[in-house]
């Protein structure tokens, strides 16, 4: 028996033992006089919500009734008894993210340190003798003052929000809200261990890819290698999947689904684009997975930087933080200093708008060399900024750094022959999409077209009296200040149609496939004139919320036209010959007979198949389930001629979703256009 029991033992007091790490999650916040519940990880405004005190600012014009929430000060506080606390005389207290200007207390109320990136993990190391029988934590959020930042700095910058680290995107863009929130977006714990600093890759690589710009014929190429071949890469940019990005199990769901149906698309690379978050590690793991590649911008875009100290020390913890996190991802093959801020420093006007001195322009130049490396655009990446020292350092497969994307804008002739390109000409220039074909770089990074999503994404977050195009929640959710005028003037070009001459429905419809064919002719154009060009990533992947974007999924998992499209596109049995016949009539100028067709529907084991008969030309025929649901086709948006049959599976974005009842709807370009005809 006592030999069992020192046996026994062991096991007995590993029973016993507290955690190493105890995770602080019941939480509340204060709102007018109450405490109220709070989930952490989590932001104000869903904490706001989960309570009842806000509607959900993604239906109707409700955005505009929660702006109030972002400029008051919000108080989050926990109390845990210390006898719940991990042993040792010393504990670390850790927010891996704090999203907003925070004020961090423990007991005293005025024992309060100071927090201000959204980025950056917070520390603090906690002794037994400051603690009772308690540990109450106070975390207060405040709305940052730009303005006095602004003023104290003395130098007028074209967006203030560049003196705060918070996510860029979430302060309105032009395909998102402008929902600046605040919270403990990233989980929080005490621990006895100090915080482990080391990075090593969570997968061990299988195969080496590397960028390559040199200089040849026609400028500088930008071309990624494996074990020393060029690949072509294929993709889209991508953005957070929600304008409040905590990882819970909602959020989990949408990037499986995304990411998958990427790789279901035939893609090979995202750009992870810098306005928005650091990804959570979960992105990382599933593209490590799935053998997606993955282009990472630091998370600076479109802004000046300020060069203060305090800046600039923020900007290299954050660096140094993320990086030595995101690099254990075998699947990151790029680091990226920002999106498109040597852009607008040379083509947006700024330093005609702003009148800066000679001393401040050069004051502003050195701050751009000191973060990004600014002053090595020629060979477009830095050994010496701080980003790039970040890279160096805590990077242990070295993979390359650049400095900026692009590398020249749009404006400039070097756009096509140097480096990697944003072609926004078609959209932002109104030019039409056979610009392509001349305005195609050695590596597209960015370009593409909007639509609206579908009629019935629009029934979830618009009331149905404004179910017509110019409502309020519509123009709310049109980001774009010209958005639908644009989309009308290429609808009437390529389809001789837009917005005041179809209803809302068959305007939705048509949105897309004007996306698939214009985005699609850029797509079409990049792969065609290899290797000149060796990569295209569309604008955009996904949304935050639900909206009219350039997005070919759009918030609920719903694939869009230009997603089908590039799937065709993106395939290894792609026809160019096909294709060059494809875009050499305009929709508008085909014949379209009536459309006669026999479908048959199949549900087997709860899996919906649908095959569908041909007996006239149908055009962009497009299938959804009756009633919606969120999901996709194996095969959609597709053109049949007289007397073919295709055969279609709908593949529901959630697993579990019940499809044995489910009837299917039909939709083709011949109806629409036949309509506009009578």
């Amino acid at each position: 028996m006592k030999r069992l029991y020192l046996l026994l033992l062991p096991l007995l007091l590993a029973a016993c033992a507290k955690p190493d790490r105890v995770e602080l999650t019941d939480w509340q916040f204060y709102n007018s006089g109450h405490w109220y519940p709070a989930t952490v990880p989590g932001f104000i405004h869903t904490d706001l919500m989960a309570n009842g005190l806000i509607p959900d600012p993604y239906y109707a014009t409700n955005e505009d009734s929660v702006q109030w929430v972002s400029y008051l000060v919000w108080t989050y506080r926990t109390v845990i008894p210390c006898d719940q606390l991990p042993d040792g005389d010393s504990l670390w207290l850790m927010f891996d993210g704090l999203a907003g200007s925070s004020l961090i207390s423990i007991g005293d109320p005025g024992n309060r340190e100071e927090h201000n990136n959204m980025f950056t993990q917070y520390r603090r190391l906690i002794t037994r003798d400051q603690l009772d029988d308690s540990l109450v934590i106070y975390v207060s959020f405040y709305a940052p003052n730009d303005s006095m930042a602004l003023w104290n700095y003395g130098i007028t910058l074209p967006d203030i929000r560049s003196f705060s680290r918070i996510a860029p995107y979430q302060q309105g863009w032009d395909w998102g809200p402008r929902l600046l929130t605040c919270g403990i977006w990233k989980p929080v714990y005490i621990t006895n261990k100090c915080p482990n600093t080391q990075n090593t890759p969570s997968t061990p690589f299988t195969s080496k890819v590397e960028l390559r710009q040199e200089p040849d014929s026609i400028g500088q190429s930008f071309t990624f290698y494996r074990d020393g071949n060029p690949i072509f890469i294929k993709g889209a940019n991508w953005i957070p999947v929600h304008s409040f990005p905590v990882l819970d199990d909602a959020n989990k769901t949408r990037y499986r689904h995304l990411l998958c149906s990427a790789k279901e698309a035939g893609f090979n690379m995202l750009r992870v684009w810098g306005g928005g978050i650091y990804e959570h590690d979960y992105f990382f793991d599933l593209c490590d997975s799935l053998g997606l590649m993955v282009w990472m911008d630091f998370n600076f875009s479109t802004m000046l930087y300020p060069d203060n100290p305090e800046m600039q020390e923020s900007i290299k913890e954050e660096a140094y933080q993320n990086v030595r996190r995101i690099a254990r991802h075998p699947c990151v093959v790029l680091w990226c200093g920002n999106n498109e801020v040597k852009n607008g420093w040379e083509d947006w006007g700024w330093q005609d708008v702003y009148h800066w001195t000679p001393e401040q322009r050069a004051r502003l130049e050195k701050a751009m060399d000191t973060i990004f490396g600014y002053s090595s655009t020629t060979s477009n990446t830095s050994s010496t900024s701080i980003l790039a020292q970040a890279v160096r350092d805590c990077d242990p497969l070295h993979r390359p750094y650049i400095t900026t994307s692009p590398l020249y804008g749009w404006g400039h002739p070097e756009c096509v022959t140097h480096g990697d390109s944003h072609y926004w000409g078609v959209w932002w220039g109104e030019e039409p999409f056979e610009k392509y074909a001349e305005k195609t770089g050695r590596f597209m990074s960015e370009y593409g077209f909007q639509s609206y999503p579908m009629l019935s994404t629009i029934r979830r977050f618009c009331p149905e009296e404004q179910l017509y195009i110019d409502s309020p929640t519509l123009r709310s959710h049109q980001k774009h200040g010209r958005g639908r005028e644009i989309i009308d003037k290429a609808m009437r070009q390529y389809y001789g149609v837009d917005s005041k001459t179809l209803d809302l429905e068959d305007f939705c419809y048509v949105s897309q496939l004007l996306q698939a064919w214009g985005t699609g002719y850029g797509i079409f154009q990049h792969i065609k004139q290899q290797p000149h060009c060796m990569g295209t990533l569309y604008w955009q992947l996904n949304d935050c919320w639900p909206v009219a974007s350039w997005s070919s999924i759009d918030y609920y998992g719903n694939w869009k036209a230009l997603h089908y499209r590039a799937q065709v596109l993106f395939s290894d049995n792609f026809d160019m010959k096909d294709w060059e016949r494809y875009y050499s009539v305009y929709p508008k100028d085909r014949t379209y007979p009536e459309p006669r067709y026999n479908s048959k529907l199949k549900i087997q084991k709860s899996k919906l198949t649908v095959t569908l008969t041909a007996e006239t030309d149908l055009y962009d025929v497009y299938l959804d389930t009756d009633p919606h649901i969120d999901g996709h086709f194996s095969r959609n948006f597709f053109d049949l001629r007289a007397g073919d049959s295709i055969t279609s599976t709908f593949i529901p974005t959630y697993p579990k979703a019940k499809t044995n009842d489910l009837k299917i709807s039909i939709k083709t370009l011949n109806e629409v256009m036949r309509k506009q005809q009578q």
